[in-house]
């Protein structure tokens, strides 16, 4: 058991020696087990992202999850074009290297999973609250102690059962909040008192029909034209850094 423990410290330190990243380990079985997938979904997302999917290894039964920073200063991250986000490419590589760095210095195989649960990924604030990264708000987002809700989040499957990691504890941003998260939606996706993802589908397809000029060229010099999706909700949260 202490070589497992080893182990998970060793790669969570490896994936924290990139800037701007946080990460945790969570089991397989708690993740699934978690309320996202008991929830009954509401809505229908068109989704364009070019990720295909994955069938799981083999006795994969933990998971490194990763949230990555992202402030307000730094909207490229999300812009999507070409099939995915700028923040979701990143990620995929540090996914990658650290899968790479797993097999090559343990012997140990990982899979990088897709952002999409319908491809082969995992509800994944549900897997972020588990590997002790942050809680859910009242805003329907992980907040991460130090950055709030302005993370992004992916996944890596791991073959074998490495120790979680402990989740968060006394740790509740959003006690005694007024909530300005909840007023600041263009679509009062909150007027009943709690989240409706049909109402904030209907802010990301108004996004996705107004692109805006990336400030880029394509190599025929035409403008790229980028999909900046709505982000009010985490501007607005004061939990973290703002």
């Amino acid at each position: 058991m202490l070589k497992y423990r080893q182990l998970a410290k060793e790669l969570i330190a490896e994936a924290e020696k990139r800037e701007g990243i946080h990460a945790g380990i969570a089991a397989v079985e708690d993740v699934l087990g978690g309320p996202s997938y008991e929830a009954a979904a509401t809505g229908t997302w068109r989704s364009d992202h070019s990720e295909g999917a994955v069938s799981w290894i083999p006795d994969g039964r933990c998971l490194l999850v990763l949230a990555m920073h992202h402030p307000k200063d730094e909207p490229v991250l999300d812009w999507f074009d070409r099939g995915n986000t700028e923040g979701n490419r990143r990620m995929a590589k540090i996914s990658e290297a650290l899968g790479s760095w797993l097999y090559t210095t343990h012997g140990v195989r990982a899979q990088p999973l897709p952002y999409h649960v319908e491809r082969g990924g995992v509800f994944l604030k549900d897997a972020a609250v588990l590997a002790g990264l942050g809680v859910v708000g009242k805003n329907n987002l992980l907040l991460n102690p130090k950055w709030g809700p302005r993370v992004r989040l992916r996944s890596v499957l791991i073959e074998g059962r490495l120790p979680s990691s402990e989740p968060l504890e006394n740790f509740d941003p959003c006690r005694r909040c007024p909530m300005p998260c909840r007023k600041a939606c263009p679509e009062s996706a909150f007027y009943r008192g709690r989240y409706s993802r049909p109402a904030c589908i209907q802010r990301l397809e108004a996004d996705r029909e107004k692109p805006i000029d990336s400030g880029r060229k394509d190599a025929k010099g035409h403008p790229i034209l980028v999909t900046e999706w709505c982000r009010r909700c985490e501007f607005e949260c004061p939990a973290g850094e703002k």
